[in-house]
This record gives C-alpha cells, structure tokens and sequence, in this order.
C-alpha cells in the first residue's frame, strides 16, 4: 500500500496559496504500514496549547523566520510534538495549502515514518496519539457540522468520527483530500 501512496502522490502538483492570505504554517501527515495496514498518527492537542485545544491534528505549527520552508516547519514540529526528527521521515508528497477558519494556511507534507518507533510526545502539545488506519478513512464518509471561532458560529464543516474521536476542519478537509488522491478522485 505504501507503493501505491507514494505512486499516487508522485504524480500530483499541490495547489499552492499565497502566504499572504494568511499565516504560514506547516504539517506533517505521518503514516506507516503495520501487517499490510497504513496508519496515519494524528495528535489530540493538550488543553495547554494556545490554539486549538483538545483537538485532533497533524504534527505542525506556525513557520518561524529561522524555518527556510513549510517543510521545515512541518518536519521540526513533528520533531518537537511527537519526537520523530526529520532523518527518520521520508517525506513523499505535498497536499493543496488549505486556509482554515482560525487564519493559518497550511501546507501538508505526507511523510512515511518507520515503524514500530518509539513515539515521544511533548505533554505540553499533545495529550495522545490517535492511529487512524487507511482502510477506516477509505469507508469515512463525513458529516457536516457547524464550526465555532471564538463564540461565534462560522460555517459547515466536515467530520468524521473514529473510536469517539472528533476529527474535523482543516484536519478532516486534509484527509478527505488525501484519500481522494490516493483513491483517483482527484487529479
């Protein structure tokens, strides 16, 4: 399966945002194979975090000056919440930028990781790891809820539900995608 992954993203050209409309961040899609089975790790963000609390993400973050690229803004975040550094990624393809209702444009990188590995993940940033496998997103088939920002109500978004885990928003509208290219739905 991680052949076929990395066939499918060899050959798409990701859509690009200008930085900016919005602030520039980064995020890494970590997946690995485990008995013929494609997990991706997803984080649920500790209530610690400034933004986004409790929520179901990607390792990622804001782009530092020092950064050089989203790519090494998504790879060092990955570094510092889940504790996988950059030499242990084989990144394989880059997904559209998406803008999200809080501001952020992100740019997701997927990357194959290793596996087993031996997660260590920060406590500040991240409460647990969530593995969703391929074969579930694959079946997913999402609801549209309606999305709050600082009390105010903003619009529709998607979810999908997995082990009582909300995964919604840019989150959710990244794996959507994901599949779809994987899947042949998108071009």
């Amino acid at each position: 399966m991680l052949s076929l992954i990395k066939e499918k993203l060899r050959g798409y050209q990701a859509k690009e945002i200008p930085a900016a409309k919005g602030i520039c961040a980064g995020v890494v899609i970590p997946i690995f194979e485990k008995d013929g089975t494609v997990y991706i790790v997803l984080t649920r963000r500790s209530d610690m975090v400034r933004v986004h609390k409790g929520e179901i993400s990607f390792p990622g973050g804001m782009c530092e000056d020092d950064d050089g690229s989203t790519m090494n803004t998504a790879l060092r975040e990955c570094c510092e919440e889940i504790g996988v550094p950059a030499k242990d990624i084989e990144v394989i393809g880059k997904l559209d930028d998406m803008v999200t209702l809080t501001g952020f444009v992100i740019t997701p990188y997927v990357g194959i990781i290793p596996y087993p590995y031996d997660f260590k993940t920060s406590p500040g940033e991240v409460a647990y790891l969530v593995y969703l496998p391929f074969d579930f997103l694959k079946e997913a088939v999402p609801v549209m809820e309606t999305a709050e920002y600082k009390g105010t109500r903003m619009e529709e978004v998607p979810s999908i539900y997995y082990q009582g885990e909300r995964i919604w928003g840019a989150t959710c509208r990244i794996l959507l995608k994901f599949k779809r290219i994987i899947e042949n739905e998108e071009v």
